[in-house]
């Protein structure tokens, strides 16, 4: 394998006390869930994809689990992952439940 580096963050917020840690935590496993995809051979956007369903399945993050509401007091939330490789991308915007 290529020398490669995976970089995840849990959102652009300014952390509350009470969950530093376990946000830290949670980084690094979603990092970890990525690296391992990468040492079984799997591709780039496959990493991505674990490392990212990481961050949905844990509470400690508004990804999966809600979203920041908008200012109407609503969940509104966009994704978009992308193969640079390939030059492909996919993507939804103002998903709403």
């Amino acid at each position: 394998m290529e020398q490669c580096v995976i970089v995840v963050h849990g959102g652009a917020w300014a952390i509350p006390d009470n969950v530093k840690e376990r946000s830290h935590e949670g980084v690094e496993i979603a990092a970890k869930a990525g690296w391992k995809v990468l040492q079984a051979g799997g591709s780039a956007v496959d990493a991505v994809e674990a490392a990212v369903i990481s961050l949905e399945n844990n509470p400690v993050f508004d990804a999966g689990y809600g979203s920041v509401l908008t200012d109407s007091g609503e969940v509104e939330m966009d994704a978009l992952i992308m193969d640079g490789g390939q030059m492909r991308s996919g993507a939804v915007g103002a998903v709403s439940t």
